[in-house]
């Protein structure tokens, strides 16, 4: 394999890297290796729990209409609020685990884009 291909790759994640990404997940909650997390699981507080789903959920108003010019704000209030839920699973966890965030406005903003994915302990999300 050459070293073109070795950067390619994915990173190998250790079983307590979780990430927060609405997608596909009714909590929200993914393990980096593969795998969703149920929110049980990590016995996360009821409110947080809510959150976390009503926040999945809302994923689909934020990217049903492309032609939407208020799509943007939304995207952003939405990635804003789960890097929010994303710092508080982390405060709730420890560190047991090492939550990671899956900034779903970025990937929206621009499908090429690699740095998406940041632990949500970080102060303020890696720009573009």
């Amino acid at each position: 394999m050459s070293s073109e291909e070795e950067q390619i790759l994915p990173p190998e994640y250790a079983p307590n890297v979780l990430v927060v990404m609405a997608r596909g997940s009714i909590d929200g909650l993914w393990r980096a290796a593969g795998g969703q997390v149920s929110a049980a699981e990590l016995d996360l507080p009821a409110a947080l729990v809510d959150g976390l789903r009503q926040w999945s959920h809302a994923l689909t108003a934020a990217i049903r209409d492309e032609a939407d010019p208020q799509r943007s704000a939304l995207l952003a209030a939405f990635s804003a609020e789960g890097l929010t839920i994303a710092r508080a699973v982390q405060a709730v966890v420890g560190e047991a685990y090492e939550i990671l965030y899956f900034d779903e406005a970025k990937l929206e903003a621009d499908a090429y884009l690699t740095e998406y994915l940041y632990p949500a302990g970080a102060a303020t999300s890696p720009s573009p």
